[in-house]
């Protein structure tokens, strides 16, 4: 689910993924450096490409207001808020910086797409 004025160019979302109102996904670099991304093995790489999308994994919840920077990966299972402090994404974010974390009823957004070979405990 997309919800309004957000911007979402060259960008591949996930499965059970919100995305907030406002957002905006970047695809060209406005500083004239390279836009660099992960390879298959996850080392960055420069991408050889003038724009490059960004990549939300699946079940994401995206707040609103955010603006994410060109071929930025945000791993499944996260959760971001807009803060002060992070207002603007300008790496990838992993699961262990979610900002659900810092909740107190954290547990309610279970980790649903662990990485791959990573083993996560059922609920039942």
């Amino acid at each position: 689910m997309v919800a309004q004025n957000t911007c979402l160019q060259m960008c591949v979302i996930g499965r059970n993924a919100f995305i907030g109102a406002g957002n905006t996904f970047t695809d060209f670099n406005l500083v004239s450096d390279i836009i660099r991304a992960r390879d298959a093995n996850g080392d960055l790489r420069p991408s050889n490409r003038p724009v490059l999308g960004g990549c939300v994994g699946h079940n994401c919840r995206i707040g609103s207001g955010l603006i994410i920077y060109p071929a930025r990966t945000i791993e499944s299972d996260v959760v971001l808020f807009a803060s002060p402090e992070r207002r603007v994404i300008q790496r990838d974010v992993f699961f262990e910086e979610s900002d659900h974390h810092k909740l107190r009823n954290h547990h309610n957004h279970r980790q649903l797409y662990p990485r791959h070979r990573e083993v996560v405990e059922e609920s039942w």
